[in-house]
């Protein structure tokens, strides 16, 4: 597998290139609902896969707003294409290989430091925003069962309009599903759908 960079400067100046260069030049601006965070927990983001933005995001939230050590799991063919994307935190998964649990593996790893965020899409491929029903993968059952009891697992559901003018307005809509280890996954399904319904109903 390919693992992230362990150099936090390098990380941060991708943040901060994509934060004050970036996105000004792409969206008009970023809305972001925050959530309580729990003190001394790590954070499990799960988020909705709508776009080439979606890592971009994750960074911008994990700096900006919940103050952690930026870290997103990527299949490892778009990684291998993308090989910079390691350099801003970002590590590989192998499906249906011996890797995979590697990487589940060294997610959990990550999640042991409090001062760390893992960027995970549940769904495991690109949706369409529109997508109401969000169907986990079953590599997340295992992360939460090994995640350390101090892992506060958030959802983010990203919803963009242009309403406003040529550039869009991203609204990052956060969601708190409580402490991995108190999580049942088909519980957390339906949960997470009847949230992105919500907040899709709220965009229109």
């Amino acid at each position: 597998m390919i693992r992230a960079t362990k150099h936090e400067w390098l990380k941060k100046a991708y943040f901060l290139f994509e934060s004050k260069i970036i996105f000004p030049r792409k969206f008009k601006k970023i809305i972001v609902d925050e959530v309580p965070l729990k003190k001394g927990h790590s954070i499990l983001l799960l988020q909705n896969h709508i776009s080439w933005w979606d890592g971009f995001w994750g960074s911008y939230l994990a700096y900006k707003h919940l103050k952690k050590s930026y870290h997103e799991m990527v299949q490892e063919s778009q990684l291998e294409k993308h090989i910079y994307f390691k350099y801003k935190g970002a590590f590989s998964i192998k499906k249906k290989s011996k890797e995979l649990f590697e990487s589940i593996n060294y997610t959990t790893e990550i999640l042991s430091n409090p001062q760390n965020m893992v960027l995970i899409f549940p769904q495991g491929r690109l949706q369409s925003l529109y997508t109401n029903e969000i169907i986990l993968e079953k590599g997340l059952h295992k992360i939460l069962k090994q995640a350390p009891a101090n892992c506060q697992v958030i959802y983010n559901a990203v919803t963009i309009n242009y309403f406003e003018g040529f550039k869009p307005t991203v609204r990052i809509n956060l969601l708190d599903c409580g402490n991995a280890s108190d999580i049942n996954l088909d519980t957390l399904q339906e949960k997470l759908s009847t949230f992105q319904m919500k907040m899709m109903k709220k965009t229109i």
